[in-house]
Protein backbone atom coordinates (compact mmCIF):
# COMPACT_ATOMS: atom_id res chain seq x y z
CA UNK A 1 0.00 0.00 0.00
CA UNK A 2 3.15 2.43 0.45
CA UNK A 3 4.67 1.66 -2.52
CA UNK A 4 1.29 2.35 -4.49
CA UNK A 5 0.87 5.52 -2.48
CA UNK A 6 4.12 6.87 -3.12
CA UNK A 7 3.83 6.25 -7.05
CA UNK A 8 0.41 7.48 -7.34
CA UNK A 9 1.71 10.75 -5.76
CA UNK A 10 4.75 10.67 -8.00
CA UNK A 11 1.94 10.54 -11.09
CA UNK A 12 -0.12 13.54 -9.85
CA UNK A 13 3.21 15.75 -9.40
CA UNK A 14 3.94 15.45 -13.01
CA UNK A 15 0.95 17.20 -13.99
CA UNK A 16 0.59 19.67 -11.31
CA UNK A 17 4.56 20.60 -11.80
CA UNK A 18 3.93 20.73 -16.01
CA UNK A 19 0.79 22.74 -15.98
CA UNK A 20 2.46 25.30 -13.20
CA UNK A 21 5.52 25.89 -15.48
CA UNK A 22 3.11 25.93 -18.86
CA UNK A 23 1.20 28.74 -17.69
CA UNK A 24 4.27 30.42 -15.97
CA UNK A 25 6.17 30.62 -19.46
CA UNK A 26 2.79 31.96 -20.94
CA UNK A 27 2.70 34.79 -18.41
CA UNK A 28 6.21 36.14 -18.39
CA UNK A 29 7.98 34.65 -21.53
CA UNK A 30 4.75 35.23 -23.97
CA UNK A 31 2.55 37.47 -21.69
CA UNK A 32 -0.37 35.87 -22.33
CA UNK A 33 -2.54 34.57 -18.99
CA UNK A 34 -4.99 32.20 -19.09
CA UNK A 35 -8.83 33.49 -19.01
CA UNK A 36 -10.59 33.51 -15.41
CA UNK A 37 -12.65 30.72 -16.15
CA UNK A 38 -9.80 28.39 -17.13
CA UNK A 39 -8.13 30.02 -13.79
CA UNK A 40 -10.88 29.04 -11.78
CA UNK A 41 -11.11 25.70 -12.93
CA UNK A 42 -6.91 25.23 -12.60
CA UNK A 43 -7.30 26.61 -8.74
CA UNK A 44 -10.15 24.00 -8.50
CA UNK A 45 -7.99 21.55 -10.02
CA UNK A 46 -4.92 22.31 -7.33
CA UNK A 47 -6.89 22.19 -4.42
CA UNK A 48 -8.75 18.86 -5.54
CA UNK A 49 -4.69 17.91 -6.40
CA UNK A 50 -3.53 18.59 -2.49
CA UNK A 51 -6.53 17.01 -1.12
CA UNK A 52 -5.08 13.77 -2.62
CA UNK A 53 -1.85 13.97 -2.21
CA UNK A 54 -2.59 14.83 1.72
CA UNK A 55 -5.03 11.23 1.81
CA UNK A 56 -2.25 9.43 0.03
CA UNK A 57 0.77 10.75 2.17
CA UNK A 58 -1.40 10.21 5.81
CA UNK A 59 -1.65 6.51 3.93
CA UNK A 60 1.90 6.06 2.86
CA UNK A 61 3.71 7.56 6.14
CA UNK A 62 3.34 8.47 9.89
CA UNK A 63 1.62 11.68 10.15
CA UNK A 64 3.65 14.40 11.20
CA UNK A 65 6.87 12.54 10.94
CA UNK A 66 9.61 14.19 9.24
CA UNK A 67 9.13 13.22 5.89
CA UNK A 68 5.13 14.13 6.16
CA UNK A 69 6.12 17.21 7.32
CA UNK A 70 9.27 18.20 4.84
CA UNK A 71 6.45 16.70 1.91
CA UNK A 72 3.74 19.39 2.88
CA UNK A 73 6.53 21.96 3.21
CA UNK A 74 7.65 21.02 -0.59
CA UNK A 75 3.99 20.83 -2.29
CA UNK A 76 3.18 24.16 -0.17
CA UNK A 77 6.53 26.27 -1.52
CA UNK A 78 6.31 24.34 -4.80
CA UNK A 79 2.80 25.51 -5.19
CA UNK A 80 3.08 29.07 -4.15
CA UNK A 81 6.02 29.05 -6.82
CA UNK A 82 3.81 27.48 -9.62
CA UNK A 83 0.13 28.93 -8.77
CA UNK A 84 0.80 32.18 -6.53
CA UNK A 85 0.70 34.53 -9.64
CA UNK A 86 -2.53 33.20 -10.74
CA UNK A 87 -4.21 33.18 -7.24
CA UNK A 88 -3.29 36.79 -7.16
CA UNK A 89 -4.49 37.13 -10.68
CA UNK A 90 -8.46 35.49 -10.20
CA UNK A 91 -7.98 37.57 -6.76
CA UNK A 92 -7.76 40.82 -8.55
CA UNK A 93 -10.56 39.85 -11.39
CA UNK A 94 -13.07 38.65 -8.06
CA UNK A 95 -12.32 42.55 -7.14
CA UNK A 96 -12.53 44.53 -9.58
CA UNK A 97 -15.93 42.43 -10.56
CA UNK A 98 -16.76 43.17 -6.87
CA UNK A 99 -16.11 46.84 -7.48
CA UNK A 100 -17.14 47.00 -11.22
CA UNK A 101 -20.10 44.61 -11.74
CA UNK A 102 -20.21 43.11 -14.74
CA UNK A 103 -23.43 44.87 -15.84
CA UNK A 104 -21.61 48.42 -15.22
CA UNK A 105 -18.42 47.30 -16.69
CA UNK A 106 -20.31 46.32 -20.06
CA UNK A 107 -21.56 49.36 -20.36
CA UNK A 108 -18.43 50.91 -20.81
CA UNK A 109 -16.47 50.55 -23.68
CA UNK A 110 -12.52 50.64 -24.53
CA UNK A 111 -10.23 53.76 -24.13
CA UNK A 112 -7.48 53.52 -26.48
CA UNK A 113 -6.81 57.21 -26.41
CA UNK A 114 -3.51 56.93 -24.16
CA UNK A 115 -2.32 53.82 -25.94
CA UNK A 116 -2.69 55.53 -29.31
CA UNK A 117 -1.19 59.39 -28.30
CA UNK A 118 2.04 56.90 -27.16
CA UNK A 119 1.89 55.16 -30.32
CA UNK A 120 1.75 58.19 -32.03
CA UNK A 121 4.99 59.46 -30.16
CA UNK A 122 6.67 56.38 -30.79
CA UNK A 123 6.36 55.03 -27.33
CA UNK A 124 5.80 51.17 -28.29
CA UNK A 125 6.76 49.58 -25.18
CA UNK A 126 4.61 52.22 -22.67
CA UNK A 127 1.59 51.43 -25.75
CA UNK A 128 2.21 47.77 -25.33
CA UNK A 129 1.61 47.99 -21.38
CA UNK A 130 -1.27 50.42 -21.85
CA UNK A 131 -2.98 48.14 -24.20
CA UNK A 132 -2.57 44.81 -21.73
CA UNK A 133 -4.52 46.85 -19.40
CA UNK A 134 -7.19 47.08 -22.06
CA UNK A 135 -6.89 43.86 -22.78
CA UNK A 136 -6.82 42.63 -19.37
CA UNK A 137 -10.24 44.69 -18.65
CA UNK A 138 -12.03 43.55 -21.45
CA UNK A 139 -10.26 39.91 -22.19
CA UNK A 140 -12.53 39.13 -25.15
CA UNK A 141 -11.71 42.45 -27.37
CA UNK A 142 -9.37 41.11 -29.91
CA UNK A 143 -8.54 44.67 -31.18
CA UNK A 144 -6.33 45.18 -28.11
CA UNK A 145 -4.87 41.94 -28.80
CA UNK A 146 -4.34 43.08 -32.42
CA UNK A 147 -2.42 46.25 -31.28
CA UNK A 148 -0.31 44.64 -28.72
CA UNK A 149 0.80 42.58 -31.43
CA UNK A 150 1.48 45.31 -34.02
CA UNK A 151 3.65 47.25 -31.07
CA UNK A 152 5.52 43.78 -30.52
CA UNK A 153 6.59 43.76 -33.81
CA UNK A 154 7.64 47.27 -34.07
CA UNK A 155 10.08 46.86 -30.86
CA UNK A 156 11.62 43.37 -33.25
CA UNK A 157 9.49 40.91 -30.98
CA UNK A 158 7.70 39.26 -33.50
CA UNK A 159 8.05 35.77 -31.18
CA UNK A 160 6.36 37.31 -28.46
CA UNK A 161 2.79 38.83 -31.04
CA UNK A 162 2.46 35.38 -31.95
CA UNK A 163 0.36 34.52 -28.84
CA UNK A 164 -1.30 38.02 -29.27
CA UNK A 165 -2.32 37.24 -32.63
CA UNK A 166 -3.39 33.43 -31.89
CA UNK A 167 -5.49 34.86 -28.84
CA UNK A 168 -7.33 37.57 -31.33
CA UNK A 169 -8.00 35.26 -33.68
CA UNK A 170 -9.61 33.10 -31.03
CA UNK A 171 -12.06 36.32 -30.12
CA UNK A 172 -12.90 36.84 -34.33
CA UNK A 173 -16.36 35.05 -35.17
CA UNK A 174 -16.38 36.90 -38.53
CA UNK A 175 -14.39 34.94 -41.33
CA UNK A 176 -13.27 38.25 -42.73
CA UNK A 177 -12.12 39.72 -40.18
CA UNK A 178 -10.39 36.63 -38.96
CA UNK A 179 -9.13 36.01 -42.22
CA UNK A 180 -7.01 38.99 -42.18
CA UNK A 181 -5.68 38.52 -38.52
CA UNK A 182 -4.74 34.89 -39.51
CA UNK A 183 -3.06 36.40 -42.71
CA UNK A 184 -1.17 38.21 -40.82
CA UNK A 185 -0.24 35.43 -38.20
CA UNK A 186 0.82 32.98 -40.96
CA UNK A 187 3.27 35.34 -42.39
CA UNK A 188 4.61 35.86 -39.01
CA UNK A 189 5.11 32.45 -38.62
CA UNK A 190 6.69 31.67 -42.07
CA UNK A 191 8.83 34.29 -42.91
CA UNK A 192 9.69 36.24 -39.92
CA UNK A 193 9.83 33.34 -37.53
CA UNK A 194 10.66 30.21 -39.76
CA UNK A 195 8.13 28.26 -38.68
CA UNK A 196 5.95 27.32 -41.81
CA UNK A 197 4.30 24.08 -39.54
CA UNK A 198 2.99 26.96 -37.31
CA UNK A 199 1.52 28.72 -40.33
CA UNK A 200 0.10 25.55 -41.73
CA UNK A 201 -1.49 24.58 -38.59
CA UNK A 202 -3.06 28.58 -38.43
CA UNK A 203 -4.39 28.01 -41.63
CA UNK A 204 -6.17 24.90 -41.14
CA UNK A 205 -7.49 25.54 -37.69
CA UNK A 206 -9.25 28.55 -39.65
CA UNK A 207 -10.22 25.96 -42.46
CA UNK A 208 -12.13 24.29 -39.00
CA UNK A 209 -13.50 27.16 -37.65
CA UNK A 210 -14.99 28.61 -41.01
CA UNK A 211 -15.26 25.06 -43.57
CA UNK A 212 -17.77 27.56 -45.84
CA UNK A 213 -16.16 30.49 -46.38
CA UNK A 214 -15.72 31.65 -49.77
CA UNK A 215 -11.99 31.88 -49.32
CA UNK A 216 -11.62 28.59 -48.37
CA UNK A 217 -9.65 27.51 -52.31
CA UNK A 218 -7.59 30.57 -51.94
CA UNK A 219 -6.64 29.46 -48.40
CA UNK A 220 -5.91 25.20 -49.61
CA UNK A 221 -3.64 26.33 -52.23
CA UNK A 222 -1.69 28.29 -49.62
CA UNK A 223 -1.58 25.21 -47.65
CA UNK A 224 -0.62 23.29 -50.67
CA UNK A 225 2.47 25.82 -50.91
CA UNK A 226 3.53 25.57 -47.11
CA UNK A 227 3.98 22.14 -47.62
CA UNK A 228 5.99 21.81 -50.34
CA UNK A 229 8.17 23.99 -48.86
Amino acid sequence: MEVFSQILSLVLFFPFVGWGIYTLRLRYRHEVELSPLLEAVTLTCLVIFYAFELTLLKAGVRPFSAYFVFALLGLFISGVALYGPMVVSLASQVLVNQVMPAERSKAHEPNYAVAEALERDGDYEGAVLEYKVIARMFPRDPVAMIRIANNLIKQAEAELAAPWFECAIKCLDSPEKNLSVTNRLVELYDRQLGRPDEATRVLETYLARFPDTAYRDSIRRRLERLTKT
